[in-house]
């Protein structure tokens, strides 16, 4: 990854004094906070913890000029700069991994410090990465970018294993030198995962006709209502541009009659305060009707991973155990 990835698409090199806030025991900070310096020769800072004061003030301060992270450390910084300049002049680029990046975070960042943020996506079966954004040519917001030099990628209607043309929602799967050999100790998952020389992901994509690849969401996770497919991640990508919602996830909740219905978890803007009905209508003017939350729940906070994903499992667990019916209309 380092010689496919991080030197030649990013510009990874001894030149680079990189700012690391990710933790050490995923994958991904393994592969570039650990494996990249020590074969590039470049310099290094690891956050002991991340704090987007912390991580502002080292911008600014020790001549940073590589910044990895996830959605959320962006998303959070993003916060903390509020209307002030980023004032980073060494920064040259940032690179986001771990989880989905929505357009609208990449966009707002890039306008907000003047500084260009790359997405990417990998999974530990691969070694981390399988596609990445370049900072040159085209590059789509919302996209993570082409597979990198060395990974093969394609995009098969779950369960028949063909290919979906462009434009159309698959599962996407993967074949390369970076793809592991098995789960050690664990040959039923390992058949299940590698198939025909393939490591299938569990992630839903998609792809342009010009190949740039977007992940929508987890297989797994999509809410079925009703018979209509629904990927959380779209719901959360509408709502969280509502000016009262600072974080939130969406869940499936079990329904007699729909099967499931789609729950939403947000986190209020400091000061501000959530109106369930305005951000019901706030959804029905960007979305199809089967998709607007049929539940709105109000939190402190939303669990996510160290890498940034967000655990839906314990969403659903503070679910209350009886449920109001699904309003008409959404």
């Amino acid at each position: 990854m380092v010689a496919a990835c991080w030197v030649p698409i990013v510009g990874y090199g001894p030149h680079d004094y990189a700012l690391s806030p990710l933790p050490l025991f995923h994958s991904y900070a393994l592969n570039v906070s650990v494996l990249a310096p020590l074969a590039t020769g470049a310099s290094e800072y690891v956050m002991e913890r991340y704090s987007p004061g912390e991580c502002l003030r080292l911008l600014r301060t020790e001549g940073i000029t590589f910044f990895p992270g996830v959605p959320t450390m962006f998303h959070y910084l993003l916060h903390e700069l509020g209307d002030e300049e980023l004032r980073a002049e060494t920064l040259r680029v940032c690179v986001s991994a771990g989880a989905i990046m929505p357009a609208m975070l990449n966009e707002d960042f890039e306008r907000a410090t003047s500084v260009t943020l790359l997405d990417g996506y990998g999974i530990t079966e691969t070694s981390t990465m399988v596609t990445q954004s370049w900072p040159t040519g085209a590059r789509p917001m919302g996209s993570c970018g082409l597979p990198v030099p060395g990974s093969a990628v394609r995009i098969v209607e779950p369960g028949s294993d063909r290919d979906v043309a462009p434009g159309e929602r698959g599962e996407l799967i993967v074949r390369g030198p970076h793809v592991m050999l098995g789960y050690h100790a664990r040959e039923k998952e390992t058949a299940e995962a590698l198939r025909n020389g393939w490591y299938h992901t569990g992630d839903e994509a998609i792809s342009d006709e010009n190949g740039y690849l977007t992940i929508t969401g987890r297989i797994k996770e999509l809410i079925i209502r009703g018979g209509e497919n629904i990927a959380p991640f779209e719901v959360e990508q509408v709502v969280s541009q509502h000016k009262a919602i600072f974080d939130c996830a969406v869940v499936g909740r079990p329904h007699a009659e729909l099967g499931e219905v789609p729950v939403l978890f947000a986190v209020p803007v400091q000061g501000e305060e959530i109106d369930p009905e305005d951000v019901r209508r706030f959804c029905h003017e960007q979305l199809s009707s089967f998709k607007v939350p049929a539940e709105i729940h109000v939190v402190d906070d939303i669990p996510k991973t160290g890498s940034g994903k967000i655990k839906r499992h314990e969403l659903a667990e503070r679910l209350p155990t009886s449920a109001p019916p699904a309003q008409s209309g959404s």
